[in-house]
């Protein structure tokens, strides 16, 4: 993925934060809106969207998820929304707020996809640094034998991770199972995650109203 090196590893800066929303990820107990007398506008809203993608080829279903859960949440970073450096939110939180930061589109794009048809083995959670602009994100990543397809808060069109050289990824979480990336070096794999501060957050620093502009400090 984006040319790395992934290898299985199970101590990563965010594991609790995975392990807390995986669960309602699978569950995805959002798609079963039926009427705004249960639910607000927005899971209302998803839930027509996750039912009318089921029937959808796979490059419709992750575009049509994709621009939905882009436009529905509003992006607020972590310590605005949560006044702490780092939240992962469950689906159901960010649907309820209405903004989120990358990792919580992210995640709800996962949940979203998997109510969908989409199996959640393939898809993971990317932690990256996007190296032109110095800063840290968080993308949704489909993986099939036609390549990685990226869904990423910043784009409303779904990207092949190749079109994306900026982007470096760090780690990665899917279902059960972490890696760690890397580079080859020497004949060696070397960790991108030891060049990224031990207190980095994915998400910080976007303007709040600029989500498909340059950010100058943070995604």
């Amino acid at each position: 993925m984006f040319g790395s090196v992934a290898v299985p590893f199970g101590s990563l800066p965010s594991k609790k934060d995975w392990q807390a929303v995986f669960p309602q990820v699978k569950r995805a107990t959002f798609v079963d809106c039926a009427s705004s007398a249960n639910c607000n506008d927005r899971s209302l809203d998803l839930a027509k969207t996750v039912h009318s993608a089921k029937i959808m080829p796979f490059s419709q279903k992750l575009a049509l998820i994709n621009v939905a859960v882009n436009h529905a949440v509003h992006y607020v970073p972590d310590n605005l929304n949560y006044r702490k450096l780092d939240h992962w939110a469950k689906p159901d939180e960010t649907l309820n707020a209405g903004r989120g930061d990358c990792e919580d589109y992210a995640i709800l794009k996962m949940a979203a996809l998997s109510a969908a048809g989409i199996p959640l083995n393939s898809m993971s959670i990317v932690v990256l640094q996007d190296t032109r602009r110095s800063l840290f994100h968080a993308v949704l990543a489909v993986s099939t034998n036609q390549g990685h397809y990226i869904l990423d808060n910043l784009h409303d069109s779904v990207m092949k991770d190749s079109e994306l050289g900026d982007y470096m990824p760090l780690y990665s979480m899917s279902a059960e199972r972490s890696w760690i990336h890397g580079i080859r070096q020497s004949g060696k794999t070397i960790a991108s995650l030891s060049s990224a501060p031990a207190d980095f957050s994915p998400g910080e620093g976007i303007a709040a109203n600029s989500r498909f502009e340059a950010p100058a400090a943070g995604l």
